[in-house]
């Protein structure tokens, strides 16, 4: 068959013309990849997110502080802060101390969170009523865990991902994993007869922790049992009988345990435990938020314990850990002085979850 020039010409144009028009629509058409992506949460499940989050609430009190030393919190419209030093926030992150909260827990505000459109909730494992509510808003949530350091990091890893910090993230997790290295090389020399067993008092002394708690898990990698056996939770009330069968070599009582060092050891009640009587009674160092608790601050928690309990072995300097933690992850400069009321200061501290 023969074909004109003219036509052979006006087909090669009209070809190029649509070849032209479809590049243009792929270049211009928005990448669904780029648009979307998909977090695998602590549980195992897949939560699919904007690329680019810009709205996020977090109702677990834990995540807050993370996301702040990651460079995320302007990315979130409303927090909760829990157990923190208001005061002392307010100066540090007035960013995160001005937003609004939408509850946390089984006191999720549905009518404040949907005023606050986000487009990611930060959540928790143990947030069973607030999860359901977010899922029937229809509002992804991911869900954490930080009730063991293992789980800690992985939920750190996780917030990485969802915020695209993965390397700040990281940088974070290299530090908390290298001081937990470290204490649990100090201590390898200690065998088990010379291990300490150790009694948390929580809102009141006669009250405790379980091992499924954070708080025992640090203990744990800082050469210690805490003494709660076969207790789940927090808030349990126990019995001055059950304290005696226990005899904890250690007593540490958590920043917002309204009794102090001195109280204990001249309470006629605790006289005869072996803590009492050995003196080995100390008040849990808070900052910025209560070190124990699952947040950043809790590595230096961990080693504070070694220290506390096996002054021996330690190879860490307290202050010197103090002041580079907060050098480093929270650009605060902190003098000498305020290193030692960090460690000396045993007033308790307000119990506040929001």
């Amino acid at each position: 068959m023969i074909i004109s020039k003219t036509y052979s010409f006006r087909y090669r144009n009209l070809t190029l013309l649509v070849l032209l028009l479809v590049n243009l629509i792929l270049l211009s058409a928005p990448c669904s990849g780029a648009e979307t992506k998909t977090i695998i949460d602590i549980t195992g499940n897949k939560v699919i997110i904007p690329a680019n989050i810009s709205r996020a609430v977090n109702i677990d009190p834990f995540s807050g502080q993370f996301i702040y030393i990651i460079g995320a919190d302007k990315k979130l419209v409303g927090t909760t802060m829990g157990p923190a030093d208001r005061e002392r926030l307010n100066l540090i992150e007035p960013y995160l101390m001005s937003l609004p909260s939408a509850g946390h827990k089984d006191n999720l505000n549905k009518e404040e969170l949907m005023l606050l459109k986000p487009d990611i909730v930060i959540s928790s494992v143990d947030y069973i009523n607030a999860n359901e509510v977010s899922e029937q808003l229809g509002i992804p949530f991911i869900i954490l865990d930080f009730e063991t350091p293992e789980n800690l990091i992985k939920s750190y890893r996780i917030l990485g991902e969802v915020f695209g910090r993965e390397r700040e993230a990281e940088t974070f997790i290299k530090y908390y994993t290298n001081k937990m290295n470290q204490v649990k090389t100090d201590l390898a020399k200690v065998t088990d007869e010379k291990k300490k067993t150790v009694y948390f008092g929580q809102k009141k002394p006669t009250q405790t922790l379980g091992n499924n708690y954070y708080e025992a898990s640090i203990a744990g990698v800082a050469g210690a049992e805490n003494v709660a056996t076969g207790i789940s939770g927090g808030d349990n009330v126990v019995s001055m009988d059950q304290i005696y069968s226990w005899d904890p070599d250690a007593i540490i009582l958590l920043p917002y345990c309204p009794a102090n060092i001195s109280s204990i050891l001249s309470d006629p009640a605790w006289q005869a435990l072996s803590a009492v009587k050995n003196r080995q009674v100390y008040r849990m160092p808070k900052y910025l938020m209560t070190w124990e608790m699952p947040v950043p601050e809790s590595v230096l928690a961990t080693m504070w314990m070694e220290n506390v309990l096996y002054p021996g072995y330690s190879s860490n300097n307290m202050s010197l850990e103090i002041k580079n933690f907060y050098l480093n992850f929270y650009n605060i400069t902190l003098s000498d002085e305020e290193i030692s009321d960090i460690l000396t200061n045993s007033s308790p501290v307000k119990l506040t979850e929001m």
